[in-house]
């Protein structure tokens, strides 16, 4: 599959952020990096049969396009605190819909979807539970979590910030995979434990 820069699909272009600028890095290994990564998540989309989708941390909708890229078609929510992402979202994909608000108090009724997909999002959240816990809500049956591979993520981050390649990604949780695995386990039971380089994935089944 040929490179392809998901988030210079979008527009306005002097749009940034620090997610927007993840996947439109320059480095080419790196987007190929990606694309296997996505590859990897549509095929658990798919295999799920789901229909109903809550993107919980869409940013600027930039997997929901490279989901559509793979054939996926579906009914996609994409919820994000940040109101400038969904905007954006907004503008580059007016067949979802985008959603402003806050993890910890998610805007919809208890198993609203088939499926909460979550992309590199709880790393990022001081007391995960809590965003962990609206996730089992909406969702009647899935939720597929990914968050960085550690310790080498770290590695790698620090290798970036010392050669000026990248910045640090301001994480606040840091999962090794057996306790990403505890934390998972929270919610259901994990029915598939994956890994793509420096990220790892759970596909967890809520009613078990």
């Amino acid at each position: 599959m040929p490179v392809i820069d998901h988030a210079r699909t979008a527009q306005p272009a002097e749009y940034r952020s620090d997610n927007h600028n993840k996947w439109s890095h320059p480095n080419r290994l790196y987007q190929r990096h990606l694309e296997i990564y996505l590859d990897r998540m549509f095929d658990y989309l798919t295999m799920t049969g789901a229909e109903r989708v809550l993107d919980a941390g869409c940013g600027e909708g930039i997997v929901y396009r490279a989901m559509r890229e793979r054939g996926w078609r579906g009914q996609w929510t994409g919820f994000d605190f940040s109101g400038g992402a969904v905007r954006f979202a907004g503008n580059a994909s007016s067949d979802a819909s985008w959603v402003h608000g806050s993890a910890y108090h998610i805007p919809f009724a208890d198993k609203s979807f088939d499926l909460v997909f979550s992309s590199q999002v709880l790393e990022h959240l001081p007391n995960p539970e809590g965003p962990l816990a609206e996730y089992r809500r909406v969702t009647s049956k899935w939720l597929l979590l990914s968050v960085p591979l550690e310790p080498y993520f770290r590695a790698l981050t620090w290798l970036s910030v010392r050669f000026g390649i990248g910045g640090d990604p301001g994480h606040v949780n840091h999962w090794a995979p057996a306790a990403f695995r505890r934390f998972a386990r929270r919610s259901g039971r994990i029915h598939t434990w994956d890994w793509t380089t420096i990220y790892q994935i759970a596909l967890i089944d809520v009613e078990e």
